[in-house]
């Protein structure tokens, strides 16, 4: 593509993206100064049609563009937007807290990108199966409660408050999960379930009640349910694209459905990742596009974030904002 062509369709979308009004050959040499007659970029614009990088949705009416145009205009022509001071310190001081807590850091990430972006925004961690056994502490909550606590190796917690007999007083609990961490450390929770037939060793006998309402919970949790977090959802609606009450219900519907979840892991790949329109297969989401990104601990990922929009969502804003956002979660889960 010429260097002519590339200008026209950037502030073709660009205005698009700006106005959701099909663009004219009028008012992209009245706005942006192209240095040449709207008949010039009438036929620029004609030959972008005919390459499919734009679509005339009525006959009368300037173009818009699909969704292979969107996809050369990330690839090819946009440029990452600059966060301002503001942007980037809110980024920072939303993980001061440094809590361990999965739910915490998901449910503070999916608010905060839905914030910043004013997009819908999910975030989804790694099924507690996945991770490694690092320690597991139990704290004596009342005469019948106790709270296990479950570390991984990557750092991250995850807590369940269990019902037992009386007879199990601080020193015993300590006992129990001083040999179910030295028993099982470094084990793969999914591994776990392998284990459960095996003969107990040790003093964990000793207490086998316990353990095994331990065992169960840590080896039967599916975990998923509270490992997503949806925000912004409604944010939908202050797109025009979406005044449409049965577009509506199909996004709001999908974003609610496992089928969001799936959609992160099929187009997992490292970093930030755009996909547009009908490249997701989807039907409910035809006409949304949808940015990912991975965050990490000590180099692996260990989960997901994606913001969804109309097509003609803020690409290079979007990207530049979730790049940030894994970064700075990244460093808080490994502080």
């Amino acid at each position: 593509m010429d260097v002519r062509k590339r200008r026209v369709l950037e502030v073709i979308i660009d205005d698009y993206i700006a106005t959701a009004e099909p663009v004219g050959s009028r008012t992209l040499v009245r706005k942006y100064g192209l240095g040449v007659s709207p008949a010039t970029i009438r036929n620029e614009m004609a030959d972008l049609e005919e390459l499919g990088f734009l679509e005339q949705p009525h006959t009368s009416a300037g173009r818009i563009p699909s969704d292979k145009g969107y996809r050369f205009y990330v690839d090819e022509i946009m440029r990452p937007a600059i966060l301002d001071n503001f942007e980037r310190e809110r980024i920072r001081h939303a993980y001061q807290m440094r809590a361990r807590e999965v739910h915490w850091f998901i449910h503070q990430t999916a608010r905060l990108v839905s914030e910043l972006t004013q997009y819908p925004s999910l975030v989804v961690a790694p099924p507690l199966e996945q991770a490694t056994l690092s320690e597991l502490s139990f704290l004596l909550l009342g005469p019948d409660a106790v709270l296990m606590v479950l570390r991984t190796s990557a750092g991250m917690v995850e807590n369940q408050t269990l019902m037992v007999p009386d007879e199990f007083d601080a020193e015993k609990l300590a006992v129990l999960a001083q040999d179910f961490t030295r028993e099982f450390r470094g084990v793969n929770i999914r591994e776990l379930k392998d284990r459960i037939l095996d003969p107990l060793q040790g003093d964990i006998n000793r207490y086998q009640e316990l353990w095994q309402l331990a065992l169960k919970w840590v080896t039967g949790r599916d975990g998923d349910e509270d490992k997503v977090s949806l925000a912004g959802p409604l944010n939908i609606l202050n797109y025009p694209e979406f005044h449409d009450v049965e577009k509506v219900r199909r996004v709001l519907g999908f974003l609610e459905k496992e089928t969001a979840v799936a959609l992160v892991s099929r187009y997992f790949r490292e970093g930030v990742q755009v996909v547009i329109g009908a490249e997701s297969s989807l039907d409910d989401i035809q006409d949304c596009s949808f940015v990912t990104a991975t965050y990490h601990v000590g180099g692996n990922v260990v989960g997901h974030l994606l913001v969804l929009g109309p097509k003609r969502m803020h690409y290079n804003r979007v990207t530049s904002i979730v790049e940030a956002v894994s970064e700075e979660l990244s460093r808080a889960l490994q502080s």
